[in-house]
């Protein structure tokens, strides 16, 4: 934790402790005693002493931040640039860093790189590319390029090999068959029937995904690597999250995109009671059924299902699955654990299970990502709502336009109202399905 932050926390406990002591002798309606007044004094001695220490430490970064840029002797700024090797993402999240902490001192983005990262080169071009916008900056292309392999790392449907299309002007209509051409036996001199595939359209409509991360500002300010790995994590964290309930649950109206849920409505199997190979057997064989050009299905479940599957036994005392769940498979395909799948708080903790071909899912990127500040604003946190200015807080506010569309309906079969509490059913065959 930064040095000051931690400062201004054990400060906050002891003004607390202060005020009790206070409280209590003013609810009896008497003075501190002795022993209270002591102890009071002394806690007024460490919060002076911290006071002290916080005024100390933030007096030598601002005289560090003055300091001229230095570099090894004989070695010049690009040169010491080219030796600095960063993780993906880090310059993305010091490009966000510099340009909220210019915002929010009124200054220059550029000095406020020169002053917190001197050895980057390549952050200093890119602070130039930075376009201003309505309410804020646009993160370059090749800065928020950084980050997308690592939302395909920690968002499920993007790493379950959801396909990525560019939404240049923030819609496209996309072609999709949905039935074969008609092709037919004839005689010889006898004429062709008229032939034609069926065709419809997956229409995507850039939608804006936004959210608001409070950040410190000693961790703004904060040069190190793992200040700039926390924002790039927020960031990254926040954006996958967002974007892996509304694959599911995208309600597809005016500002949301549609997920799987509503648009593959027709393909959902009710279930409303334990899970069995039966209902398995079925969401396989509908999704087998599928004319597909080289289906690849992948089975998406919560932790809970997982552990039911798992368990489930014959009327001989056999797994059914285990041996091939513990090589990552469910009736010979993939499978993933995803936690955003809703559970329900209901008796049965009701659940859905999905399988799909997920390159058929697809996400549209309309723009950037647009990046504004506030160190005034507030947020909420549960029912709370907290000050940034109050908690020595900057705001950020980060926005995204997307839209999710699927391109064969029949890619997606899922399993609804399974219950994830209880006791499996045991199946009746003696050696699975």
């Amino acid at each position: 934790m930064d040095k000051i932050l931690q400062l201004k926390q054990k400060r906050a406990e002891v003004v607390k402790k202060m005020r009790a002591l206070v409280e209590g002798a003013e609810s009896g309606q008497r003075s501190l005693s002795d022993e209270e007044n002591a102890s009071y004094e002394a806690l007024r001695a460490d919060a002076e002493r911290m006071k002290r220490e916080i005024e100390r430490e933030e007096e030598l970064r601002r005289l560090e931040s003055q300091v001229p840029n230095q570099f090894p002797a004989g070695t010049s700024r690009a040169a010491f640039a080219r030796e600095e090797k960063l993780d993906a993402g880090v310059r993305f999240a010091r490009f966000v860093k510099a340009s909220l902490l210019a915002t929010r001192e009124g200054g220059s983005a550029v000095e406020a790189v020169e002053r917190m990262y001197p050895q980057d080169e390549m952050l200093r071009s890119a602070m130039n590319e930075g376009v201003a916008a309505d309410g804020g900056t646009l993160v370059p292309v090749n800065l928020y390029n950084e980050i997308i392999p690592l939302l395909r790392e920690v968002s499920v449907v993007r790493s379950l090999g959801a396909g990525e299309l560019p939404l240049p002007n923030g819609n496209m209509k996309i072609p999709k068959q949905t039935g074969a051409a008609n092709f037919t036996w004839v005689g010889e001199d006898k004429p062709i029937a008229s032939s034609k595939p069926a065709l419809g359209f997956m229409s995507l409509s850039a939608k804006k995904l936004s959210g608001l991360i409070p950040l410190s500002n000693e961790l703004l300010a904060d040069a190190s690597i793992s200040a700039d790995m926390f924002v790039r994590n927020e960031l990254v964290n926040g954006i996958a999250e967002a974007e892996d309930i509304t694959a599911l649950y995208g309600t597809g109206g005016d500002y949301q995109p549609k997920g799987i849920t509503v648009a593959c409505a027709s393909n959902k199997i009710t279930v409303n009671s334990e899970i069995t190979s039966d209902v398995l057997d079925a969401m396989m064989g509908k999704a087998l059924s599928a004319k597909l050009a080289q289906p690849a299905f992948i089975w998406a479940f919560p932790g809970q299902i997982w552990a039911k599957i798992y368990g489930m036994k014959t009327a001989t005392g056999n797994y059914i699955y285990r041996d091939e769940m513990k090589d990552g498979m469910l009736l010979g395909r993939p499978f993933k654990i995803w936690n955003s799948v809703k559970v329900g708080t209901d008796a049965n903790a009701k659940t859905q299970i999905f399988l799909g071909d997920w390159k058929h899912f697809m996400i549209g990127k309309a723009a950037e990502l647009q990046i504004a500040v506030s160190a005034d604003a507030a947020y909420t946190s549960g029912n709370k709502m907290v000050s940034a200015f109050e908690n020595d807080l900057t705001l950020m506010r980060a926005i995204v336009r997307e839209d999710f569309g699927v391109r064969y309906d029949e890619a997606f079969i899922w399993a609804d109202g399974v219950f994830s509490k209880g006791t499996a059913p045991v199946e009746p065959s003696g050696e699975g399905a």
